[in-house]
């Protein structure tokens, strides 16, 4: 997946939702303080977690938005996707996409939203989306297999398949979509949750993020820092994975194991 836009609410010196929008090169040009490396010391906070190098905590909290009601006391750094996987695997071996499920914003791009209480560390997770705001059918994602048969049944909605939660919401959808309309809306669908299949989306989502990297122009950089051991140990990881080189390092490990035996029986040969 390719950033497109970062989205910022409440973080440091910005009160007021801000976007960025990025492209195959991007430099940000001002002057200091103006926020420049906030952006980016944002981008690692969504992308490293607790392994970023300025971890999040409660002085990044914008300091109107401290002395504001409490319901706006909030951090939101959200980023916007585009090149996104054609099908996902979301329970089971069925497969699925973002966009038949609703999960795209207005301008059909994945938007994941991280949200941090008073700059607590550990964050609450969105997409927002247009997704259908229908009370009838407004929350498919959150419900498993046994709530969406449910709804089936009550509305006597002809279903191929009920026992695809994929299929299920489809077929809810359309039903209603047809009847009444969908009223499609942006609105935000809290994912690592228990409930549902957003568990499982936002699990396989992970595995196509970008390795975001961000190097301090202001302090000594070493080859043992995080930041360059981590994208070196992906990329290893990813290399050991090619079914190819696999099967090579296995016919390597074959032969050392016989080389291992053939000197072994020999020695003891020797001794006897």
């Amino acid at each position: 997946m390719k950033i497109e836009k970062l989205k910022l609410k409440n973080f440091r010196g910005f009160r007021d939702e801000v976007e960025v929008k990025f492209d195959n090169l991007t430099a940000l040009v001002g002057k200091n303080d103006i926020g420049k490396s906030t952006l980016l010391e944002a981008l690692d906070i969504f992308f490293n977690d607790t392994d970023a190098i300025n971890k999040i905590d409660k002085t990044d909290l914008n300091v109107d938005a401290r002395n504001c009601a409490e319901k706006d006391q909030e951090i939101s750094i959200a980023v916007c996707f585009s090149d996104l996987p054609e099908q996902i695997v979301i329970d089971a071996t069925n497969k699925t996409n973002l966009k038949a499920e609703y999960l795209l914003n207005k301008d059909g791009e994945l938007e994941i939203v991280k949200k941090y209480k008073n700059g607590s560390s550990s964050a609450k997770i969105f997409i927002r989306a247009m997704h259908p705001t229908n009370p009838s059918c407004n929350n498919l994602m959150q419900m498993k297999d046994a709530d969406l048969r449910r709804i089936i049944a009550s509305n006597n909605i002809d279903c191929d398949n009920k026992s695809v939660n994929a299929v299920m919401r489809s077929t809810i959808w359309q039903y209603f979509d047809n009847k009444e309309g969908l009223q499609l809306d942006t609105a935000e669908i809290e994912v690592a949750t228990k409930g549902g299949d957003t568990k499982s989306i936002w699990e396989k989502l992970q595995t196509y993020l970008p390795l975001y990297s961000l190097f301090q122009s202001d302090r000594k950089n070493t080859d043992g820092d995080s930041e360059v051991q981590d994208p070196l140990k992906e990329a290893v990881k990813e290399i050991l994975t090619d079914n190819t080189l696999q099967q090579k390092l296995n016919e390597v490990a074959a032969t050392v194991e016989a080389k291992l035996k053939d000197v072994a029986n020999r020695t003891l040969g020797v001794c006897l």
